[in-house]
């Protein structure tokens, strides 16, 4: 089913809001509640591009009859899902989420505010529920931890996609990089080459819910692994490629490191890091094992 929604305007929406959706039916009510609540009498579009096995998609339909509601293949990564609903959308900005966050109450006003900047691309800050459980927080350290508060705006060459947003007019510039769906390192790559501006700004929040399952991240930190290798082994000649797989056993450290370094810096969430560090390890080893079939699957030089 797919529905058009969104406030009452005579021309195109002001800002579109793209939640890519899977197996989100603990936290899909509240993320589209808050959106609700904060675009009433706005020209914003919502588009929901979702892929559950869950009732998700039934939530829905069912509470949220304003919102433009894609379904989306099953075996479609998250990635792919933020790929057909930006080509979906129609806003002169695209905001980039999942529905297993749910924004702060000011997230929209702060997103159009930073866009009155000259930066292509704006990435946010990402914290965790409070009410989030020892598997939630090895997920939001292994994917996270960059964006987690306190940090200053500044310029940058990556953030998550999980809470960004863009300006259209630069997004159609490198929309060759999004032929295969939104894989925000490859776009950002692309953006730079075209000396775009991207930045990180502590203003604009989202919270991160009880996203995945144990079993559920490690599949997909394994094909996301597998999707950065491949894609990484392309650009370099074989011999690169070698010298890379026979590193890979240093993967799960370097992130691991990283990802001690920012938050022993932030000097927060520490016990909580503390009692996740077994499952997260696990995801980072998961993570290599992807990246290192990622770079065996490349094609040989003709």
């Amino acid at each position: 089913m797919n529905r058009a929604g969104r406030a009452k305007s005579d021309g195109p929406p002001k800002l579109s809001i793209v939640l890519a959706s899977q197996n989100a039916e603990g936290s899909v009510a509240a993320c589209l509640r808050e959106i609700e609540k904060q675009r009433s009498g706005q020209a914003i579009e919502v588009v929901v591009v979702d892929n559950s096995l869950d009732d998700t998609r039934g939530m829905v339909e069912r509470g949220f009859p304003g919102i433009k509601l894609i379904p989306a293949p099953k075996d479609k990564l998250i990635p792919e899902l933020w790929g057909i609903g930006v080509g979906q959308s129609g806003g002169e900005f695209v905001a980039l989420s999942t529905t297993h966050f749910v924004p702060a109450d000011d997230w929209i006003t702060e997103i159009v505010k930073a866009h009155e900047s000259g930066a292509a691309g704006i990435g946010g800050a990402i914290e965790n529920s409070s009410a989030a459980g020892i598997v939630s927080w090895a997920v939001y350290f292994c994917r996270y931890s960059r964006y987690m508060l306190p940090f200053a705006e500044c310029k940058t060459h990556d953030f998550a996609a999980d809470n960004a947003s863009y300006k259209r007019i630069e997004l159609d510039r490198v929309k060759d990089a999004m032929k295969d769906g939104f894989w925000e390192v490859r776009v950002h790559e692309e953006m730079q080459r075209a000396s775009m501006e991207l930045r990180l700004n502590p203003k604009i929040v989202v919270y991160h819910q009880n996203s995945f399952s144990f079993s559920d991240f490690i599949s997909q930190r394994f094909q996301h692994g597998r999707k950065y290798g491949f894609d990484r082994s392309s650009t370099i000649p074989n011999w690169q490629t070698v010298v890379l797989i026979l590193c890979s056993p240093l993967i799960p450290l370097i992130y691991l490191y990283r990802i001690a370094t920012r938050v022993l810096a932030r000097r927060r969430n520490l016990y909580k890091f503390a009692l996740s560090l077994p499952i997260l390890i696990i995801f980072l080893f998961s993570w290599s094992l992807g990246e290192l079939r990622g770079y065996l699957e490349r094609p040989a030089e003709g």
